[in-house]
């Protein structure tokens, strides 16, 4: 009976060795199939960056430069909707990181580009922490002698030894 679980216990193992074996490998796969496609991609970009160049040289070199003016016109008027959604955004975006900074820097850098000022309104936000540099006191750091007794009690009993028996209050 044990030799047959130890065997399923290696058999297990052995499976689970080859699962993960195989999960390393598809990952390696799939994360080389990604990285491909990323240049893939970037590619067919360029390649098609590069015919519009041609074409619109064609088009110039043909005389039909009136053809090309309204295709670039058109395509200014397709974008002219995310380049006012983008001054839209970057405008209230400046006022409200402008706002977070102290009175004293507000004019020197509202002129800052974004990221600027994003580093700007972090740096003066984040105030550093206060520190009790006062002296302990009696009570051995704690704010009344119950806390004192209840948190730390060996240091409670040995401060009462020190005084010679007399328990301090409660």
């Amino acid at each position: 009976m044990t030799q047959e679980n130890e065997q399923e216990t290696q058999e297990t193992v052995i499976e689970t060795e080859n699962n993960s074996d195989s999960s390393n490998e598809l990952l390696h796969e799939v994360m080389a199939k990604k990285e491909k496609i990323g240049k893939l991609e970037t590619q067919l970009a360029d390649l098609t960056a590069k015919e519009d160049k041609r074409r619109q040289d064609q088009l110039a070199k043909e005389g039909k430069k009136d053809e090309l003016i309204t295709e670039l016109q058109n395509q200014v008027e397709q974008f002219k909707p995310f380049k006012e959604r983008l001054e839209t955004y970057e405008t209230s975006r400046r006022a409200t990181l402008i706002e977070k900074l102290p009175e004293s820097k507000k004019e020197k850098f509202q002129n800052h580009p974004l990221d600027v000022l994003e580093d700007l309104v972090e740096e003066y936000s984040h105030k550093s922490p206060s520190v009790d540099n006062s002296s302990p006191s009696k009570m051995g750091g704690f704010a009344s002698l119950v806390e004192w007794a209840q948190k730390d009690p060996a240091s409670y009993k040995k401060e009462n030894k020190k005084n010679k028996g007399i328990t301090l209050g409660y």
